[in-house]
């Protein structure tokens, strides 16, 4: 107040002068006057008795009408008095006279606080900011308007100011821990990992016992994917915090993306254990039970977190993907159906919601031979996706119409993708692939090449031209654009799986082989990879246990695929350990009842447990059976049969005739 007051004085006229004038004498401010009554407003403020204050504000503002520092102090009673829209009103006003007055704009800055409620709250906040803003321009080491200022920001969710709001306390206060917490938990939010990382160093500098600061530094490199340095400070923040249970969960979520499963699960159980109900420890738990294939107890998880909320959407989806780690696709379509048939689950307010339900629905379809049932959710998903479907649902869709048998509205699908997205490699290579289904191989190739001349370095690209020559059998042509991507990118498992499958479809066992294990030392753990070099290296009869080995790694990574059972099944007959043999393949077949390569393993390792007449009958199911890549060999599936057959006759010949009685 006293500042103000020397502000008034100051302006105070310079008595004689405005007679000099004549006649301008009436437009200059009477600012003694104007003091004067400013003044007993004051004194009748100070007494609580603020209709004479305002009375008296009133007539200096009549006495000075420029003054800026009297609308301040009037707008600052008005809000005394709780007459807060002419409170803002005066505020605006001493702006609007002297925008460079800091008190008129910290004035304002205060009242827009104060109104931000209700509807306009967002703008009022706003408003509050530019006035705080202007408030540090003309003073710079106001440092409690930089607090408001940074906390209205990160009200905002505006990170990037109030990172830099904290940045100019810290010039103010450079040992102020909590400013380079504050900082740099907004600068990781603003996507500035590498400075706010450098923040919360300096805070751990400060005080290195700061669960807190372990916490957020944490955070940062988990946002970064530099896992094991996120779970380092996790683990240094617990131990100062070992009940924190919002840590361990971040814990054993960073543990869960860099495949520590087993640890993700401690985490887990860690929580449960002081909160048995901790609905995120539930589901944390639930999918790791899930990923290590304990499967039982991930149900039991699952159905624990819809007994106590029906309608949680994480507990429903754990349990449809439960249910597809199990292979269990038709449990995961009722499932999948029972959620979308609920009110406004494919139009209410979480559109993503439906697309992903719709996607894994679509799958499931497809799993189980439904694909005009699978293109349909797939078009339904498409539909929740609005007006910019992924290119991925186009795709989907498309596939699944193609699987139907309906090309040509597969071929529609695809090229109004192309539309939308004309260099997407995906669509381009599949709309070659059903121009190629359609009889029209030039204008297929045609396809693929323009494709390839786009991008003749790019791996994506190479990978569909790839694609295409291997579905059409020209595996030199596949395998060219194999090596070339295997050029740019010597690791590139995908590439790698995909040049030895195509070796292997040219009988280049060797240089196949050689491909697969390259392939291991990419990713030693890769089931696909596992399963096609031992199958490979039984079917061919070398290195049997070596291959029996290799299948078994597979299954235990996927203990449903009947394709890797198969294989291990296929590398027990070959090391004639024919008992396990047909156990390992029956189970494939229980999973995969209608594929022809299965069906012809069980009946040549019948025939060779001396059942020749069940043999035949998985023969001749097997002549019936899916086989779409064309792996079957019927020619010599037909002999077997004619051979079983033969001995089945000379069986049938030997027998006694019995006599006439």
């Amino acid at each position: 107040m006293q500042t103000l007051l020397v502000v008034l004085l100051a302006a105070a006229p310079v008595p004689g002068k405005e007679a000099a004038r004549g006649a301008a004498v009436v437009a200059v401010p009477n600012r003694a006057d104007a003091y004067y009554r400013f003044s007993l407003g004051l004194q009748a403020r100070f007494r609580g008795d603020s209709e004479t204050a305002l009375a008296e504000y009133r007539r200096a503002q009549k006495l000075d009408p420029s003054s800026s520092p009297i609308r301040v102090e009037t707008a600052r009673l008005f809000r005394e008095m709780g007459r807060l829209d002419e409170a803002l009103a005066e505020a605006k006003e001493a702006v609007s006279l002297d925008p460079d007055n800091a008190d008129a704009h910290l004035a304002l800055a205060q009242l827009h606080q104060i109104q931000a409620v209700g509807a306009g709250a967002e703008a009022e906040i706003r408003g509050a900011a530019a006035e705080y803003e202007q408030v540090v321009r003309l003073r710079p080491t106001d440092g409690q308007s930089l607090l408001n200022l940074a906390g209205i920001y990160g009200q905002l969710q505006e990170h990037e100011g109030a990172a830099r709001a904290w940045g100019m306390y810290l010039d103010l206060d450079p040992g102020n821990f909590e400013a380079h917490v504050q900082r740099g938990t907004h600068l990781l939010l603003a996507g500035k990992t590498e400075e706010a990382t450098k923040a919360l160093r300096t805070a751990l500098e400060l005080e290195p016992d700061s669960a807190r600061a372990y916490q957020m530094l944490g955070e940062a490199f988990a946002r970064a994917d530099q896992t094991d340095e996120a779970i380092d400070n996790y683990r240094k923040a617990l131990e100062i915090e070992p009940d924190n249970i919002r840590l361990r969960l971040a814990l054993g979520e960073t543990l869960q993306r860099s495949s520590q499963l087993e640890g993700a699960l401690e985490q887990a159980d860690a929580v449960l254990k002081a909160d048995d109900t901790n609905r995120f420890a539930l589901d944390l738990k639930g999918r790791m039970l899930r990923d290590l294939r304990r499967y039982d107890e991930a149900q039991a998880v699952a159905d624990q977190l819809r007994q106590h909320d029906p309608e949680d959407l994480k507990a429903a989806y754990l349990q449809v993907t439960i249910a597809e780690a199990r292979r269990d696709y038709e449990k995961a379509a009722t499932l999948l159906e029972e959620i979308l048939a609920r009110p406004g689950a494919t139009d209410g307010e979480e559109p993503d919601n439906a697309r992903v339900f719709l996607v894994h629905l679509g799958f499931a379809y497809q799993q189980l031979g439904r694909f005009g049932d699978a293109a349909q959710a797939f078009e339904r998903a498409q539909e929740a996706a609005g007006e910019s479907p992924d290119a991925n649902l186009l795709i989907f869709r498309a596939e699944a119409l193609s699987q139907a048998k309906n090309t040509d509205r597969a071929l529609e699908v695809v090229r109004a993708g192309r539309e939308r997205y004309p260099d997407d490699p995906d669509l381009a290579g599949l709309e070659a692939n059903l121009v190629r289904d359609k009889g029209d191989e030039m204008a297929a190739i045609a396809l693929i090449e323009a494709l390839r001349a786009r991008g003749p370095d790019d791996v994506k690209v190479l990978g569909r031209v790839a694609d295409f020559y291997r579905r059409a059998k020209m595996f030199p042509e596949a395998e060219a654009a194999l090596e070339r991507a295997r050029e740019v990118d010597p690791k590139n498992l995908p590439v790698l799986f995909q040049l030895g499958a195509v070796l292997e479809r040219q009988a280049r066992h060797d240089e196949a082989e050689a491909v697969f294990r390259d392939a291991l030392v990419v990713d030693p753990e890769s089931a696909p990879v596992l399963n096609y070099l031992g199958y490979m290296n039984a079917d061919r009869n070398v290195r049997l246990e070596e291959a029996l080995e290799l299948t078994r790694k597979a299954v235990e990574q996927d203990p449903g695929s009947a394709a890797y059972l198969d294989s291990m099944g296929w590398a027990l007959y070959r090391l004639n350990r024919l008992e396990a043999a047909e156990e390992a393949v029956r189970s494939a077949l229980d999973k995969d009842e209608d594929n022809a390569v299965i069906l012809d393993h069980l009946a040549d390792i019948l025939s060779k447990r001396g059942r020749v007449a069940e043999a035949l009958v998985y023969w001749q199911k097997a002549l019936k059976g899916e086989d779409d890549e064309g792996e079957l060999n019927r020619p010599r599936v037909e002999t077997k049969i004619r051979d079983a057959q033969g001995v089945l006759h000379a069986q049938q010949s030997e027998q006694p005739t019995p006599p006439n009685p």
